[in-house]
């Protein structure tokens, strides 16, 4: 059993706008580029701390220098400019729609930097570097230059799948995939499991696959089909969420179960002892060895002391059923 998160973490907290006013200080250039540069060093490495002081055993980055899901990965990219404000799912979020205007390809490494920093701070504890999925990231970009979507989605797939193998060859183990798209497009099956094997070819890292924002009720014959070895899932979302049937029916002996049990979405603090239960029947299902405990989507929906909170109350949960 392991607890970790999904990917982002909140940036600025009411005690803390270091960030925020950075960011300010260099659009109105009176702050050089090296200088932001440390400045998202060191929120970085607090969103981590703040993470280990949690109890989180696998953590993230925060993805502290992301705007959004989209934006920072694209910019790394030729054959991309920056375009409208999008709502992001049904949350009070949006994203910087990237447009694509030429045949893409890496400018330069898309996490590999971030991940070997954030490994150095992480105080010996493993941090997944978290990519959104090929194709999420394809799916909310216009499209102004391929042929048809399909091109689009396996060029994305295949530089993936070059920044993937980068990983893996400095040290990864595990690379997360986050694809809540795929749970919204189950007549696309067919183009994003190919996108995903594409992302995944002949990289030696294993990878997570984490879904949000609904059940994979729609597509779960595909979904654990996919050659990935962590199946994330948000146990949250909707009123009549289903994954629970599902992980009860018929889960996968050679996966490992992301256990999204935290509404990272709701500052409302969930009971320990509940939280137990689910993590007690969890257990019970897959293996206490095939479980990864987390918050349903990312924290960043969350204020800061709110998000840490959630953290707390879930290693509490875990540590109490770990002790039975």
């Amino acid at each position: 059993m392991v607890i970790t998160v999904v990917d982002n973490y909140p940036k600025i907290s009411e005690q803390d706008q270091r960030l925020r006013r950075a960011i300010a200080t260099w659009e109105d250039g009176k702050l050089s580029d090296d200088e932001l540069e440390r400045v998202y060093d060191e929120v970085t490495q607090q969103a981590i701390a703040e993470q280990i002081d949690a109890g989180v055993e696998l953590l993230t980055d925060g993805q502290i220098r992301w705007d959004d899901a989209l934006s920072y990965l694209a910019r790394k990219l030729e054959g991309t400019q920056r375009g409208g404000l999008l709502r992001w799912f049904d949350n009070n979020f949006y994203f910087r729609q990237p447009v694509i205007v030429g045949k893409l390809s890496r400018k330069e490494p898309l996490l590999l930097k971030d991940w070997l920093k954030a490994s150095q701070w992480a105080n010996n504890l493993p941090v997944k570097p978290v990519l959104t999925g090929p194709y999420t990231f394809a799916k909310f970009c216009l499209n102004q230059h391929y042929g048809s979507f399909g091109d689009l989605l396996f060029d994305v797939a295949s530089i993936w799948n070059e920044e993937a193998k980068a990983l893996s060859d400095a040290g990864a183990t595990l690379i997360q995939l986050s694809e809540p798209a795929i749970l919204f497009h189950p007549e696309e099956a067919q183009i994003w499991t190919e996108a995903i094997k594409r992302t995944t070819e002949g990289v030696k890292a294993e990878f997570a696959l984490y879904t949000f924002f609904a059940d994979a009720s729609k597509i779960w014959d595909v979904l654990i089909q996919l050659p990935v070895k962590i199946i994330g899932l948000d146990f949250c979302s909707g009123e009549e969420n289903r994954n629970f049937e599902l992980v009860k029916s018929d889960f996968p002996q050679d996966k490992v179960l992301g256990f999204g049990i935290v509404d990272a979405r709701n500052i409302k603090p969930e009971p320990i002892d509940e939280l137990a239960k689910q993590i007690e029947w969890a257990a019970s299902i897959v293996g206490a060895e095939r479980l990864h405990v987390s918050p349903n989507c990312g924290l960043e929906f969350l204020p800061r002391a709110d998000a840490k909170r959630k953290l707390e109350t879930l290693a509490a949960a875990v540590k109490k059923v770990r002790m039975k």
